[in-house]
C-alpha cells in the first residue's frame, strides 16, 4: 500500500510543480519584486520534494517486497505450514534455482534421529517413539 503513496506522492509534486511554475510566471509579470522572485524559486520546490520523496518511497517499497530480507508486518502462513510462493520467484541464485529450503529425506531425518540417540541427548524410548512418527508421516 506503500508504493501507492509513493505513486500518488510522484504524481502530486508533479502536479504541484507545474502548477507552481505557472502561478509565479504569472505573479512575476505582474509585480517583478524580490519577494515575488524568491516565492517564484521556493514554491515550485515542494513539488520537487514530493517528487524525490516519492520515487524514494517507491523504491524503498519494491526492495522491501522482493529483497532477500524483505519485511511483512503480516505472516499469512508459517514457514511449517506452506513453502512461500513469493519467495520462489523472487529469490534465486547464481544457478538459477531457487534458495528455498528442500524438505528432509525420511533417511536424513532418522540419521539425525539415530545420531542423537547414539550421543545420549535422547532415551532409548524417545528413540522409538520419534522413529514411529517419522515412518508414520509417510
Amino acid at each position: 500500500m506503500s508504493a501507492v503513496g509513493g505513486i500518488i506522492a510522484v504524481v502530486f509534486g508533479i502536479f504541484w510543480t507545474i502548477m507552481a511554475f505557472t502561478i509565479t510566471r504569472e505573479a512575476k509579470s505582474i509585480s517583478p519584486n524580490d519577494a515575488t522572485n524568491i516565492v517564484a524559486i521556493v514554491f515550485p520546490l515542494f513539488g520537487v520534494v514530493f517528487v524525490i520523496a516519492g520515487v524514494v518511497g517507491i523504491v524503498y517499497n519494491i526492495y522491501n517486497a522482493a529483497g532477500k530480507k524483505r519485511f511483512s508486518l503480516f505472516d499469512i502462513t508459517s514457514s511449517d505450514e506452506e513453502a512461500d510462493l513469493f519467495n520462489e520467484l523472487v529469490h534465486r541464485s547464481d544457478n538459477g534455482k531457487t534458495d528455498v529450503a528442500k524438505p528432509e529425506t525420511l533417511e536424513s531425518r532418522l540419521g539425525k534421529l539415530d545420531t542423537l540417540r547414539q550421543q545420549g541427548a535422547i532415551s532409548e524410548s524417545e528413540y522409538l517413539a520419534q522413529r514411529q512418527r517419522i515412518l508414520n508421516s509417510l
